[in-house]
């Protein structure tokens, strides 16, 4: 690896990487970088990954300096004295992570009066800055119009939708897009993970490193254990009995409505039998090189003679409309067994 190859390690985004390595060489440059796009990418590593370097002494990232040492991000160890993270706090009572607050904000801002002190170079990332109530989002706006000296902000956003246009309009975007299968296929197979799995998880993550290795392993960050080829198998089992003869006798008897299943799982779930439909909608429509779940082509063929295109658009609306159920917290288990008994009525019509 070469010196200014800090984040050769991060998959894809050449076009991104080499925009930051002429932003470290530049003479002016501008002061807020807006890194966005879905979850997992690569967008938030890369942007810690520049962080490093823009206050490493050689602006490599991997010198081995002692702002490089300060700069511990594989340890979470993130102590240099130029550099700042805002960040939305995980509310323990109520077991989720809270939007980032007013008071955050003015906390960084009073922070502007102080200059760098080792070096030229003040970084600040601000993390799931689309994640930020509307009086913290408007008081930050001051910041990014009138930056302090030597200050550089790095954004980071799932959803630019989120965010005041009076805030776009002074960041510079860098949009974060799924990576090629095949490299995400490359990187699940270096993980140990199985070639035919790994082909399966690339789509099913839609080119998303981070998102194909959650569904392997599970929700590592919310303590959520599950690997996501054991659900399919269970979301397949459903749609291959349909039509059901004996719809509550036979849901009687799934585990999936045994009342075990954590919100985040039964969620996981619905996901699985919303591409699982889609994939058979596409078969239908003899569309087969767009399907995710490649391993199930054949099966995908022949259980989608049984359905017709009207049902299989009324099964994913249902499957839509049960995601968000649970996002509101209707009961798993009521929203689980309404999807099924709605997704049998869609294959029977």
């Amino acid at each position: 690896m070469e010196k200014n190859e800090m984040w050769e390690h991060i998959l894809g985004h050449e076009a991104q990487k080499a925009f930051l390595k002429n932003y470290l060489q530049a003479q002016e440059r501008p002061h807020a970088l807006l890194f966005c796009g879905a979850e997992g990418l690569g967008k938030r590593e890369l942007a810690f990954a520049f962080a490093k370097a823009l206050l490493c002494a050689s602006h490599t990232g991997v010198d081995n300096c002692e702002s490089c040492r300060l700069m511990n991000i594989e340890a979470q160890d993130c102590s240099h004295p130029d550099f700042l993270l805002v960040k939305r706090e995980f509310n323990t009572e109520k077991n989720r992570y809270e939007d980032i607050t007013v008071d955050q904000v003015r906390a960084l801002i009073s922070k502007t009066a102080f200059a760098p002190v080792m070096g030229a170079t003040k970084v600040c990332i601000i993390d799931d800055v689309d994640c930020m109530r509307a009086e913290a989002a408007n008081s930050m706006l001051k910041l990014v119009e009138e930056p302090p000296e030597g200050w550089v902000l790095l954004l980071i956003a799932t959803s630019v939708n989120r965010l005041l246009p009076t805030i776009l309009s002074r960041v510079v975007q860098l949009r974060f897009a799924p990576v090629a299968l095949p490299l995400v296929e490359q990187k699940l197979v270096e993980q140990g993970i199985a070639p035919e799995q790994a082909a399966v998880l690339a789509r099913l993550a839609e080119g998303s490193i981070g998102q194909a290795l959650k569904l392997y392993e599970g929700d590592k960050q919310n303590g959520v254990a599950y690997n996501v080829l054991e659900y399919r198998k269970q979301a397949w089992a459903f749609l291959e009995a349909l039509p059901l003869n004996m719809p509550l006798n036979y849901l009687a008897g799934r585990s999936w409505l045994d009342g075990k299943l954590q919100r985040a799982e039964a969620q996981l779930l619905v996901q699985l039998w919303q591409l699982l439909i889609r994939d058979l909608l596409l078969c239908k429509l003899q569309l087969y090189d767009r399907i995710y779940n490649i391993d199930l082509t054949d099966a995908l063929r022949a259980q989608c003679r049984g359905w017709q295109v009207a049902g299989l658009k009324k099964a994913l609306t249902a499957t839509g409309e049960a995601y968000l159920a649970l996002g509101q917290f209707v009961g798993v288990k009521v929203a689980l067994e309404a999807l099924a008994l709605k997704i049998d009525e869609a294959y029977k019509e």
